[in-house]
């Protein structure tokens, strides 16, 4: 059996490098490539069961239409499946316009010619889509504020740092090929702290781990560069010259008095001091935060206050420091497959409203497509969703598996798994650009969805903007590399670095903001954010004013150990995490039933106790699913912010035991 390349398509930091063995007896055996620097030889359970995935029974092979009367799926041909799409399409821009059509898209496959879709509905003369974030958007847009663009150090430069903090990351459940990274720093003498609300799988590689009240991170930051002002601990040359609005700053965070952080927070004033003085005095300091922590309405400024304490200390544009989120550094050197906006409308409503949104829409949805994602999971507030969805008169979904958003349409089309189709990989954090290629025919009759597209567009005449085989499509996305000897057929050899990629982001400490500097302080923030200066809500933080009597506890949804938001997620019903002493307070043991409740929704789920959550939280994992709708139905949407981010931890909850009669 021949060595055969891929890559994963999920939406993950650490984008790995696939060599695999296919025969009809063991099927795909997939491993990681040794030589590629990101995986290093080895891939978790989700790229494992990317490969199961393939021959599962579950796969969607056939175009299915949902019989109306009987209200089951019936298989129908591809013909067929074209000819209604294009007269639904057609009848919707006829009596519309284009912007009665709704195409919901995420990233749960990180394919460049997945866009394609977005490509097709520009063609047509436009579409309603989401604007925002469902998951890092007010964190995104932080750095572009504050630094100008959104760029971080190659993982291989913590090995240079003194100092690592993981402030509300996990990588060992969510990004694992970044731990033999931290191990190899903490080889050479770096410190590695754990901020968490939850003593999270990674604290078990830290020195230390320090567990923060949900929400108040901002307000930890800024207490923590108070302290560092009113010492002098601060790096004078760099603030003095690469760092703009620092007066301003440092008015603001006179606010942020120890005493009072620390009863925000929960970290007693002695540790404040203890910490702030590491931060300042450690150097090269690396920051690592995670999403979770900007899942707040006031997620936003969460991030400008971890920047400013990398720029106060001078941790910005060297080896070992800086604040690692993700990176842009593909946006103009690639080139895109969507269509410049000027040739077609658009209408794009926020993800934490969309539904409200859809609702009051005018000209109204007639049809919506959906494409790499699962809104009636995904989204917030799941119980409108899906009474928004109902009254689209014509919905269709493309998918791999029968999503609850699929059961919910009206066509289905299946789509081919990266083991079944050509596509280019780039995502914005790995600095690998790879290739895939059909290693195993596609299933039924499922298609890529780029082809489907393809197809469509020749029946709605606008086929002139999709005359590109897939190859065709890559080399053009990648022409712009050609100086750089980069082609496909030298992909196709294996992944390779992205050569405009630096080791370290923002070494010549030129920054593309308008004062050419880190801005502390910002007018694209007061516009936005209504605050020039980082300042997350001092008596709000930690104190959620969404938290009451009746619903006291923090809900938070993380990602699960096996899955990706929806994606390989069993219908199992729901896991509760809650500490001994709240497990106490309601006579609550492992195993039991419990209901969640929170103003906006309600359900069950099993009991498990660990005195590693955070007392005053329930831990419930995002994707589970319960008559159809998953733990956001119990979740309401609200803005970040910056950046239209869906702040999904800004919800309190009430729990109570579940007796059987």
């Amino acid at each position: 059996m021949a060595l055969k390349r891929s890559a994963c398509p999920l939406n993950c930091p650490d984008s790995c490098a696939f060599l695999i063995n296919y025969s009809e007896e063991q099927g795909l055996q997939v491993r990681g490539e040794k030589e590629n620097p990101v995986t290093q030889g080895f891939i978790c359970s989700k790229g494992q069961a990317l490969a199961k995935l393939v021959f599962s029974p579950d796969r969607l092979k056939f175009p299915l239409l949902k019989d109306k009367h009987k209200g089951n799926f019936q298989r129908i041909s591809w013909d067929e499946a074209y000819e209604l799409l294009a007269q639904k399409i057609q009848e919707t821009l006829d009596q519309t316009g284009p912007l009665g059509i709704l195409h919901h898209y995420d990233y749960a496959h990180s394919g460049a010619l997945r866009a394609l879709d977005q490509r097709f509905f520009q063609a047509l003369g436009g579409m309603t889509e989401p604007e925002g974030s469902m998951c890092w958007g007010a964190g995104y847009r932080a750095q572009e504020i504050d630094f100008g663009g959104v760029y971080e150090n190659d993982w291989t430069e913590l090995v240079h740092a003194k100092a690592i903090i993981l402030w509300g990351r996990d990588p060992a459940v969510t990004n694992i090929h970044l731990v033999p990274h931290l191990l190899a720093a903490k080889q050479e003498g770096a410190h590695l702290l754990v901020i968490n609300p939850t003593r999270v799988k990674s604290a078990d590689l830290a020195q230390e781990y320090l567990r923060v009240n949900p929400g108040s991170d901002g307000v930890l930051a800024l207490g923590l560069a108070h302290i560092i002002l009113r010492e002098g601990w601060l790096d004078w040359d760099f603030v003095r010259n690469y760092v703009h609005g620092f007066e301003e700053f440092a008015l603001k965070v006179k606010e942020y008095e120890p005493a009072q952080v620390a009863e925000i927070t929960g970290i007693n004033v002695e540790k404040l001091e203890e910490l702030a003085r590491w931060i300042s005095h450690s150097g090269p300091v690396s920051f690592i935060p995670g999403y979770g922590l900007q899942r707040y309405v006031q997620g936003g400024n969460t991030l400008r206050a971890i920047n400013a304490l990398a720029a106060l200390t001078g941790n910005i544009g060297k080896p070992g420091a800086g604040v690692y989120y993700a990176h842009q550094y593909h946006k103009g050197q690639l080139n895109t497959v969507t269509l410049p906006e000027e040739r077609y409308r658009v209408r794009r409503f926020p993800h934490p409203f969309f539904a409200e949104s859809i609702q009051k829409a005018e000209p109204p949805i007639q049809m919506a497509v959906v494409t790499r994602s699962n809104p009636l999971l995904q989204q917030p507030n799941s119980l409108l969703w899906k009474e928004v969805w109902s009254r689209i008169p014509f919905k269709v979904t493309l998918d791999l598996v029968m999503s609850e958003t699929a059961r919910q349409s009206d066509l289905v089309l299946p789509v081919t798994t990266i083991f079944e189709e050509e596509d280019l990989i780039a995502t914005s954090w790995s600095p690998m650009l790879q290739v895939t290629e059909e290693i195993v025919p596609p299933q039924g009759e499922a298609k890529p969805e780029p082809m489907i597209f393809s197809e469509l567009a020749e029946r709605l005449g606008i086929g002139q903007e999709f005359r590109l085989t897939p190859a065709e499509w890559i080399r053009e996305i990648i022409s712009p590399l050609r100086e750089y000897g980069i082609t496909l057929e030298s992909l196709r050899q294996g992944p390779v670095r992205a050569p405009y990629i630096p080791k370290v982001a923002w070494e010549n400490l030129n920054f593309a903001t308008p004062s050419g500097k880190i801005e502390l302080a910002s007018d694209l923030a007061l516009k936005e954010a209504g605050e020039r200066v980082a300042s997350p809500r001092i008596r709000q933080a930690g104190k959620n004013t969404t938290l009451s009597v009746d619903y006291p506890y923090h809900l938070l949804t993380p990602h699960p150990q096996q899955a990706i938001h929806s994606q390989f997620q069993a219908d199992e019903g729901f896991q509760m995490l809650i500490h001994p002493d709240l497990a106490a307070k309601f006579y609550l043991f492992p195993g039991d039933q419990a209901l969640v409740e929170t103003q906006y929704g309600q359900l069950l789920a099993r009991v498990y106790v660990s005195e590693d959550i955070h007392p005053q939280t329930v831990v419930i994992p995002e994707g589970s699913t319960n008559s159809g709708l998953g733990v956001n139905q119990m979740i309401q949407g609200q803005c970040s912010d910056l950046g239209k981010s869906t702040s999904y931890y800004e919800v309190g909850c009430q729990i109570r035991k579940w007796l059987v009669d």
